[in-house]
């Protein structure tokens, strides 16, 4: 096992450490998500099975609703990657963000990597990654935030075949997206099916005020599941969106806004991710 387990993280850590590989690679990968829009095959595809996947962003710029009563340390999504944080058994952290080394990102650095949690991410090629403590992990995240790279974290069961880790439903995955490389992108051509992959953040509500909107198209460069277009000279949000918040971050007139209706959407995301994934001491829910 020890001789065979060398031998897959040395092919997939000389594999993602190629750009001229990994380019290609991640067109193949684009491509394979197309699935998701073949009836006999959506459901049976564990890419693209909402029993294999659950994953939700974590925008870093909400709105405070004053109505409901809620404080600024109250609405910060990315707490709930904290929290996954302190329940882990194991966290490795990749050395680098392979989409972004793989495009040569021009935006964001390329060493804030991904995280995974759980047992199976012990399974991650040394070559290219590093377990590491809570604290360490932590500090992670709030790097990646102060970076402007948006959390994203569940169950992609797309990442045990990346790494040739066999699934056992404990490896959650957390990715710090950019719209201009990140793979997570692909899962806009799994039609109808990415309503069961990627599920927006519970009571999250994306705003356009027609007043304030110019109409620019900036909102449209930076969503990478093509969710936005403009309609008579304003910015529309396709069923499409996945809440990510990237277009209130980069909306240079402030006519964006998102804003989260429940109290409870920490616990609620948190309840859903435990039904598909164990990524602690105990069993996974559901």
């Amino acid at each position: 096992m020890g001789i065979l387990n060398n031998i897959r993280t040395g092919v997939v850590s000389s594999i993602v450490t190629r750009r001229w590989l990994m380019r290609p690679g991640m067109k193949g990968l684009e491509f394979s998500y197309y699935v998701g829009r073949v009836p006999l095959l959506k459901k049976l595809h564990p890419w693209t099975s909402g029993k294999k996947n659950s994953c939700t962003y974590l925008p870093i710029k909400v709105d405070i609703n004053q109505e409901m009563g809620q404080a600024v340390n109250e609405i910060y999504p990315p707490q709930v990657v904290h929290d996954f944080i302190d329940k882990a058994s194991h966290i490795v952290r990749m050395n680098k963000c392979l989409c972004r080394n793989a495009q040569d990102c021009e935006n964001h650095t390329h060493d804030i990597g991904c995280m995974f949690m759980g047992r199976s991410a012990l399974g991650m090629p040394p070559q290219i990654s590093k377990e590491i403590s809570k604290e360490e992990a932590h500090e992670h995240v709030e790097k990646a935030v102060a970076d402007g790279l948006v959390p994203m974290a569940g169950k992609v069961r797309v990442d045990n075949f990346a790494f040739l880790i066999p699934d056992r439903d404990e490896l959650l995955s957390v990715c710090f997206c950019c719209h201009c490389c990140c793979m997570m992108g692909y899962y806009r051509h799994a039609g109808e099916q990415i309503n069961e992959m990627m599920v927006p953040l519970e009571g999250v509500k994306i705003t356009v005020n027609p007043e304030v909107c110019q109409g620019c198209g900036t909102c449209v460069e930076t969503c990478i599941f093509d969710a936005i277009s403009i309609k008579d000279g304003i910015a529309v949000h396709s069923d499409a969106c996945r809440a990510c918040g990237r277009c209130t971050r980069y909306c240079p007139n402030g006519a964006v806004t998102l804003s989260i209706e429940n109290a409870h959407y920490k616990d609620a995301m948190e309840d859903r991710v435990e039904s598909y994934v164990d990524w602690g001491q105990g069993k996974k829910k559901g």
